[in-house]
C-alpha cells in the first residue's frame, strides 16, 4: 500500500512538471498563431488598390502628358503606381483643359537654378479652371509619398526620419516634377513644379509624381510669364 501511494505521489509530480512545460509551449504556440492570422488582413490592406478606396481622381498606371508651350514642346512621363491619387488628379485637369493657357507664374535661376511653376489656382476670364468639375469646388489632394519599404504611399504626413528618407521610390531630382502646396500638408491642387536641379532637401515634404522625357532643353529656356499653350494626354 505503501509502495502504491508512493507511486502514485510521484505519478503526480510528474503530471505536473510534465503539464507546467507543456503549458508554455502550447501558449506559445497560440500566440504566434494569434499573431501570424493578424497580420493577415495587414497584408491584405496594403494590397488594395487605392482607386477603388478613394473619392479623388486616381490611376495606377503610367501616363503621359505633352505640353505644348510658347517656347517649344515639353513631354512627360507620370508615375501612377507610386503616386496614383496625384496623377489621377493632375491627368484629370489636363483632359478637362485646365492647364491650357495658364502661364508659368515663378522661374527661379538665380543664384542658381532651382524650379519652374505653373498651375496657378487663379481666376482666368472670371472662371476658376482648377475645381472638381464634380462637387465645382477646389479638389485639395493628400501629400501623397512612396516608400520603397511599404506597398501602399504614406497619406497625410511629412516625411523626416532619415532612413525613411532613404527609401522614398521618388526624389528631387533635375527634371522631376512636384506638387507645390501651402504649409498645410494636404492642400496640393494643381500648383506643379519642374525641377531645374536636385534639390534633396524637399524629400518628404512634396510628392514627386513624374519626370521630364523629352523638352528638358525647353524647360531651361523658360521664363516667367512664358506659357503653356495647350496639355494633352499622349500614347508614349
Amino acid at each position: 500500500m505503501k509502495e502504491f501511494k508512493k507511486r502514485n505521489k510521484i505519478a503526480k509530480i510528474s503530471n505536473n512538471l510534465t503539464y507546467r512545460f507543456i503549458e508554455p509551449v502550447y501558449i506559445f504556440l497560440i500566440v504566434n498563431l494569434i499573431l501570424i492570422s493578424g497580420c493577415s488582413p495587414i497584408k491584405k490592406n496594403e494590397s488594395v488598390n487605392i482607386c477603388s478606396s478613394t473619392k479623388f481622381p486616381c490611376l495606377t498606371s503610367n501616363e503621359y502628358v505633352l505640353l505644348k508651350t510658347n517656347r517649344g514642346k515639353i513631354k512627360l512621363e507620370l508615375f501612377g503606381k507610386l503616386a496614383p491619387i496625384t496623377v489621377g488628379n493632375f491627368v484629370d485637369f489636363v483632359e478637362n483643359g485646365s492647364y491650357n493657357n495658364t502661364i508659368f507664374s515663378r522661374v527661379i535661376k538665380k543664384p542658381y537654378p532651382f524650379i519652374i511653376k505653373v498651375g496657378d489656382n487663379s481666376l482666368k476670364e472670371n472662371k476658376n479652371k482648377f475645381i472638381d468639375t464634380k462637387t465645382g469646388k477646389i479638389r485639395y489632394i493628400p501629400l501623397e509619398i512612396k516608400l520603397k519599404t511599404k506597398n501602399l504611399p504614406t497619406y497625410g504626413k511629412e516625411i523626416y526620419a532619415s532612413s525613411q528618407i532613404n527609401n522614398i521610390e521618388l526624389k528631387h531630382k533635375r527634371s522631376y516634377l512636384s506638387m507645390a502646396r501651402s504649409k498645410t500638408t494636404n492642400s496640393a491642387n494643381s500648383q506643379f513644379y519642374i525641377l531645374l536641379k536636385s534639390l534633396p532637401e524637399l524629400d518628404g515634404r512634396f510628392a514627386v509624381f513624374g519626370k521630364v522625357i523629352s523638352g528638358m532643353n525647353i524647360v531651361d529656356l523658360i521664363e516667367e510669364e512664358d506659357f503653356i499653350i495647350e496639355a494633352k494626354r499622349v500614347d508614349y
